[in-house]
């Protein structure tokens, strides 16, 4: 409920003045001030989900009976509910479908509900409708954006790498997650990925030029993120609180020896020939330099199957070994790798040996290939590794609960110990009884009693002791908060965007990168120079606009057609507001942001998409970045943190500017199209807070809408988007 304080009506300054106040209690407020309301009855047993629509690329949840997976949630609730015994303490009560609606999905589809999806579930009387929308949006893109975003920090995910295209990479995680992926083949593919990375269906190269000839980063990063445990200090000495030695450490990277990041392939040949001509005289560097943006992107990849030997390194301070000695590769437990690995019977020493061991520690002269990725891969994802599904489980449970039952999630050592060992014991057996189905996973703990209590609003003062008697209170993340700001902004916001911006290549025709390489590969050296002349002659958007004038002068006519049915509409809506037509209204107004949506996308202006589509991380300075989003330099760093520039961006940014005093806005249209004004206050409540307000807010505001008229309405938009209540889930 909003402080009644910031809800008192008067004169307009004193509002101005109350909104500078909230927005300190913003930064510095508590999700102890939140309040609880009271719970409706929880959903009975079903036999059979709802039948959804689903992405082509993949079968609906409910392809899985929803009793098998109940069967999961009750066995969740009865650990759950046996620890909270142990600890004097009980079930929260069940959410309201108010509360239970906007954490479903803010957790799921990773933004608020719009409107109308509000109104469907809260007015449904379907016994089993938790359930069902669960499904719902579980099969639904927004999902993938979601968990997008939560892949794309924790595996580091960027736009533009270091002579690498981060996108193909992206379009990989984003492919997966729409086909819903067992998560170990995700794993698997990335750890054995191989080839150029232009090749079409190829972009999980992406996870080994992320960290371009940095092998040993790439080792750390993957036993960090996929088996919980950090080595990096094992990389310069033994591990000093840990068990892991620094020859161990180096005895897992020599799973990916001999890796290389570039391929051998037929346009291998073709670019060195290209290289001669760009040497003339005649060619300028202008040239040059685009010639080198065309031809480099198209030569990197991950070539090697693995050769199972590392060095150690300089200085090496282990007890075993020396520096520059050849290990073999082990794993850190369980059983070794099956491939035999050949140790070269004669090793170049001196200086120069020694210089170039310094330079490439991994790439060892005589090494032959074994296939040792493909075992690292093979045992990191096994069913019968003890740490695999453990890791993602507890990642996911934190995921919907705010808190993991190991805390931090990247620290598990032989003797850490679970706040709840059964229950983290029966998550795992449970990831690997569903084959790694994330979606089926999280559909277990979504329709657990415990995912649906609620929430938990004090601070955890100590983990082993939180016994989950209902998710915690927690701040939206930047993600979250932007795309529900988007939500109350645009009509289409869960829509994957086709990313077409791939500037070293799209000059060759085709609609993604890979059709342009397939292109790039039929023209000779002698059409590729031509092509990069003719960019620094004319300037790289008018050469492309050249070379597909056809397509050009097609887009320029359909955004003609749109522009002159938006001004039909604009002459349709007055008529029809005259004549007191609402629903004729209604529908013209729809169909004007949807044709202003597709007109602002032609347009190249897609800043009102969601976090997921945009380029990662977003710019410096973007709304995400100051409200958290990681810059995906490190694993998982984004952070929830509060600050100034928050408060700012919110109390003079985009609420300001793109929402309250804009009326192509879905939030502006909804309000506008509401009648009378008590109305239009259930219509921001609902669409902002999902819902209705109570009696005394709806006194206070029908006052202020009856003072102020129209500049009431920016005023309560301004108010509830700056609560705690739109900015927690709870």
């Amino acid at each position: 409920m909003i402080p009644q304080y910031f809800l008192q009506p008067g004169r307009k300054h004193s509002l101005r003045i109350s909104r500078t106040l909230l927005g300190l209690l913003i930064l510095f407020g508590t999700t102890a001030a939140l309040t609880n309301v009271s719970a409706d009855e929880f959903d009975g047993e079903s036999k059979t989900a709802a039948t959804v629509s689903t992405p082509e690329t993949s079968k609906s949840v409910s392809s899985v009976p929803l009793a098998s997976i109940r069967k999961i949630s009750h066995q969740i609730d009865y650990l759950v509910e046996t620890r909270l015994e142990e600890l004097d303490e009980n079930f929260n009560p069940l959410a309201s479908d108010e509360i239970f609606l906007r954490r479903i999905y803010l957790d799921i589809a990773g933004r608020i509900p719009t409107l109308k999806e509000t109104q469907e579930f809260l007015n449904s009387k379907r016994k089993n409708k938790r359930a069902e929308l669960i499904d719902e949006l579980l099969d639904s893109y927004g999902y993938v954006s979601r968990q997008f975003n939560f892949f794309a920090d924790l595996l580091r995910l960027q736009t533009r790498g270091r002579n690498s295209i981060g996108q193909l990479y992206i379009d990989f995680v984003k492919d997966s997650l729409e086909q819903n992926k067992p998560f170990d083949q995700f794993v698997h593919e990335l750890l054995s990925a191989e080839g150029a990375q232009l090749e079409q269906d190829n972009g999980a190269v992406g996870y080994y030029l992320r960290d371009l000839n940095m092998p040993e980063d790439n080792m750390s990063n993957t036993i960090r993120v996929f088996l919980g445990t950090r080595l990096e200090c094992a990389q310069c000495h033994d591990h000093p609180f840990d068990k892991w030695t620094q020859k161990q450490y180096f005895e897992m990277v020599a799973f990916t020896g001999g890796l290389n990041y570039r391929v051998r392939n037929d346009w291998t040949l073709k670019s060195a020939a290209l290289q001669k001509l760009a040497r003339d005289e005649s060619v300028t560097e202008e040239v040059r330099q685009i010639l080198r943006r065309i031809v480099q992107p198209a030569t990197y990849g991950i070539g090697g199957s693995g050769t199972g030997l590392a060095r150690l390194p300089e200085g090496y301070l282990g007890d075993e070994g020396d520096e520059y000695d050849i290990v073999t590769a082990k794993t850190m437990f369980g059983d070794d790798i099956a491939a035999t690995i050949e140790v070269p019977t004669t090793v170049p020493t001196g200086r120069n040996a020694r210089r170039r061991a310094s330079r490439q520690p991994q790439q060892i002269q005589g090494a032959k290939e074994i296939g040792s990725r493909q075992a690292y891969a093979d045992w990191l994802t096994s069913h019968d590794n003890p740490r695999f599904a453990k890791v993602i489980a507890n990642r996911l449970w934190k995921q919907a609960m705010g808190l993991g039952l190991i805390e931090p999630v990247d620290i598990i050592e032989d003797k850490t110990v679970a706040s709840n060992p059964e229950l983290m014991e029966f998550l795992t057996e449970s990831m690997i009884d569903l084959d790694f189905d994330i979606k089926q996973f999280l559909r277990a703990i979504y329709n657990s009693r415990t995912y649906q209590s609620e929430a938990h609003a004090e601070d955890v003062v100590s983990i082993i002791d939180y016994g989950f008697n209902g998710p915690l209170v927690r701040r939206m993340s930047g993600e979250q908060i932007w795309d529900s700001m988007v939500t109350l902004t645009v009509t289409d916001v869960d829509e994957r965007i086709v990313q077409s911006d791939y500037r070293q290549v799209n000059v060759f025709g085709g609609e993604t990168i890979q059709n342009s390489f397939e292109n790039l590969k039929q023209m000779s050296p002698e059409e590729v120079l031509e092509i990069a002349e003719l960019i620094a002659q004319k300037g790289g958007r008018r050469a492309i606009q050249m070379m597909n004038s056809e397509a050009a002068q097609e887009a320029a006519e359909e955004k003609q057609f749109i522009r002159n049915r938006v001004r039909q509409i604009a002459r349709e809506f007055r008529a029809a507001e005259k004549n007191n037509r609402r629903d004729l209204m209604e529908k013209l107004a729809i169909e004007r942001n949807q044709l202003l949506s597709e007109l602002r996308k032609s347009q190249g202006n897609n800043s009102l998409i969601r976090a997921s589509e945009l380029p990662s991380p977003a710019p410096a300075g973007h709304f995400l970045r100051q409200f958290g989003q990681s810059d995906r330099e490190q694993i998982q760093n984004a952070n929830t943190d509060p600050s100034v520039t928050q408060v700012l961006a919110l109390m003079n940014g985009y609420v300001e500017q793109r929402l309250a005093n804009n009326n192509e806005t879905v939030l502006m249209r909804d309000v506008f199209l509401a009648e009378p004004a008590n109305q239009k206050i259930n219509t921001i409540f609902m669409t902002i807070l999902n819902r209705k307000p109570t009696r005394q807010e709806k006194q206070i505001w029908t006052r202020d809408f009856r003072d102020y008229g129209h500049d009431a309405i920016g005023d309560l938009i301004w108010t509830l988007v700056n609560t705690n209540e739109f900015m927690f889930v709870k």
